[in-house]
């Protein structure tokens, strides 16, 4: 999948690449370099992320459904307990996955508005030596990469506690339907052969709730990417019947 991955990203820096080539000049009042290096940079780049992981979408769920099947064997009903805590964990995860979304636009905003004002600086840096606005552009960059650091700080701090919380929950999905399963029946004995089985299994349910976040989150932000992709790749073209080639010039002599 990691092969498929390196594909799809050279196949949507192509793509991006010929339609810069064949956009109209009206579609290009709206679409700044910036935003066309974004694209081939970090857009196309997500896909190569998410591929490798993308059947964990998947996989995931199913190793964690087989892990409690047979915790239900061992431990009975107790187990509900711990599925309790997943759900709960559920849609606290869909918030904070919501969240990254609107970062993750926000900061490919400003990304595009900084990548374009540094190439507006560069192809005029005669001019701003001439009147000395170095300093007023300098600041206008700064300031647009300050917002972008905040986004990332934040999306940093939800990524923070999204780890956390998969990486508490299988902790606190075995605390639970141990103490259920004492509590539910005087007659349940934890015993070091029930235990550890089950400690295996929910070690087996670890990585599976590691990794899964993870690949939530790429989605979402391969979610934000194909709607930037989508967007640009339904410009207007240049229309080619507009220009004519005259198939005797080269025959003169």
């Amino acid at each position: 999948m990691q092969i498929v991955g390196l594909r799809v990203c050279a196949s949507l820096t192509s793509a991006v690449y010929r339609k810069a080539l064949r956009i109209s000049q009206f579609a290009k009042k709206d679409i700044s370099l910036g935003e066309i290096i974004n694209l081939m940079q970090v857009d196309a780049q997500i896909f190569a992320e998410l591929m490798p992981y993308i059947n964990m979408v998947w996989s995931a769920p199913l190793q964690i459904l087989i892990s409690l099947y047979f915790l239900w064997q061992l431990l009975g009903i107790a187990v509900l307990a711990g599925v309790a805590v997943m759900i709960v964990l559920i849609p606290v995860n869909g918030a904070i996955v919501k969240r990254v979304q609107v970062f993750q636009l926000s900061q490919m905003q400003n990304k595009d508005a900084r990548i374009q004002l540094i190439n507006e600086v560069l192809n005029g840096i005669k001019v701003l030596k001439l009147y000395g606005w170095e300093p007023s552009f300098e600041g206008k960059i700064i300031n647009i990469r300050e917002k972008e650091i905040g986004i990332l700080k934040k999306a940093a701090y939800l990524n923070a506690c999204m780890a956390l919380l998969f990486s508490l929950a299988p902790f606190l999905v075995a605390l639970l339907t141990f103490v259920a399963f004492v509590n539910i029946d005087e007659e349940n004995i934890l015993t070091p052969q029930r235990a550890f089985v089950s400690l295996t299994l929910f070690t087996n349910m670890h990585f599976s709730m590691g990794v899964l976040p993870l690949v939530i989150v790429w989605m979402a932000e391969s979610y934000i990417s194909v709607k930037r992709l989508n967007k640009f790749m339904n410009n207007d073209e240049l229309d080619p019947n507009n220009v004519s080639h005259d198939a005797t010039c080269g025959n003169k002599t």
